[in-house]
């Protein structure tokens, strides 16, 4: 049975523009540099830990950096996403509780 990804904001429907546009893909993630920003809550960071094994196991993924954003009901500083972005090839962000 196949699998749907579902975007719970409605906005999957809408036409996009040049301001609202999806980031480039890479290729593979052969030695890519992962970024890992965790939100501050619990599990979180376990998760993220989990995801960057199985990036380097599954997908030969290089150096793995994590970042933690110190409140989860905030978006992250722009110095942070900057950071995250320069040092990075790919970022996975992820929550928990």
């Amino acid at each position: 049975m196949p699998s749907a990804i579902l975007d719970p904001t409605g906005l999957s429907a809408r036409e996009t523009s040049p301001a609202f546009t999806l980031a480039p893909r890479p290729g593979g993630l052969r030695r890519a540099r992962i970024g890992l920003l965790e939100n501050g809550k619990q599990n979180a960071r376990r998760f993220l830990e989990d995801v960057a094994d199985v990036l380097r196991e599954r997908h030969g993924a290089g150096e793995v950096t994590l970042r933690r954003k110190e409140l989860f009901s905030a978006p992250a500083p722009a110095e942070l996403i900057d950071e995250l972005s320069a040092e990075s090839d790919v970022v996975v962000i992820g929550i928990g509780d």
